[in-house]
């Protein structure tokens, strides 16, 4: 009885908490959209606003150029925009979706990611997700290659099906970051697969890492596509006016992401991309849990000093047993 009376407590709470964690997403997200109507433009370093300011052909076709610094005939001509969904299970609470994918004329697959704020173990992510992109990329490009093939195949069919069995298609992920890149030292980061030598083992697996933290160019000195595109992004949540650099297909970007053009799907959706996710929400319990983590420590440490017995320790800090063993065994060093 008492069991079932402490289930009903638990599910009631439960419910109670979920109630005031709603009123309080609901307060967020009113106060938010005030905010965003504050302003001037909307801020694509959030998703909502990044994809209605770049996930266009001609923008894309723009920022790609600039990112892979092509010029004359070897700039990308045409691009087409691709659906965002993964088929592949992906341990995020979250569903997993590409920002903006997309496939150019010459057969590169393309995948960018805004980040505005930094991930646990931010490289692993990278991996992960660009490990996906892959498989999701080559599966399609089986059913690119192979779509007419017959059900009866011939050897020379075969012989061509097996030739390709492995063979993938060029993959490019570009992470534009709002948080410092420490394994690189400038904005932008060109990263590949290399061995111990340097030499690269495939160029068909590129990473392009901007740390926007570190890009510091004005106006005045901006001269690139790609020093543009990155201006844009970097300034226009926070600026009165923004130049187009007279360029009608970033003039039609910057107009896209006028809070005065904004539809009211738009907005909304911008305002769910600002307030804090439950991946966000599980970050900073990660954060809160660590804090409290450290202070145990510091508390089993200042005991240990005084020597206090050990169980006394382990049940005032709740620490295991072998974890306060294990800061006793460092001060005996010492």
């Amino acid at each position: 009885m008492a069991n079932e009376n402490n289930a009903e407590m638990t599910k009631s709470d439960n419910i109670k908490n979920e109630i005031i964690l709603g009123d309080a997403r609901e307060f967020c997200e009113q106060q938010k959209l005030e905010e965003i109507k504050s302003k001037k433009y909307l801020d694509p370093l959030y998703d909502a606003a990044f994809k209605a300011f770049l996930n266009d052909e001609q923008a894309l076709v723009s920022f790609l150029n600039g990112v892979f610094r092509l010029e004359g005939d070897n700039r990308i001509k045409s691009v087409t925009v691709k659906n965002t969904e993964i088929n592949i299970i992906f341990p995020q609470v979250k569903t997993f979706r590409l920002d903006i994918r997309a496939k150019t004329a010459n057969g590169l697959s393309v995948n960018i990611e805004m980040q505005k704020a930094k991930p646990l173990h931010f490289v692993d992510r990278v991996l992960l997700q660009h490990s996906a992109f892959l498989l999701q990329s080559k599966y399609e490009w089986n059913q690119e290659v192979f779509s007419g093939a017959s059900a009866n195949l011939s050897d020379e069919e075969r012989a061509e099906r097996e030739s390709r069995r492995y063979e993938i298609p060029p993959t490019y992920a570009i992470w534009i970051c709002d948080f410092a890149i420490q394994q690189q030292d400038g904005y932008r980061g060109d990263w590949a697969i290399r061995n111990e030598k340097g030499l690269t083992i495939s160029d068909k697996v590129k990473y392009i890492i901007y740390d926007l933290t570190r890009f510091d160019k004005a106006e005045s000195q901006i001269k690139t596509d790609e020093e543009r595109w990155l201006f844009l992004l970097k300034h226009a949540g926070s600026a009165l006016s923004l130049p187009d650099f007279g360029d009608e297909i970033i003039a039609k970007a910057v107009r896209r992401i006028l809070v005065n053009n904004a539809s009211d799907t738009l907005l909304i959706e911008q305002v769910k991309s600002m307030v804090l996710t439950e991946e966000e929400l599980d970050y900073l319990a990660w954060i809160k849990m660590k804090g409290v983590k450290e202070k145990a420590r510091e508390i089993a440490t200042k005991m240990l000093l005084k020597d206090k017995p050990l169980a006394e320790i382990v049940e005032f800090t709740g620490l295991p047993e072998s974890e306060v063993l294990e800061i006793k065994a460092t001060l005996d060093q010492k």
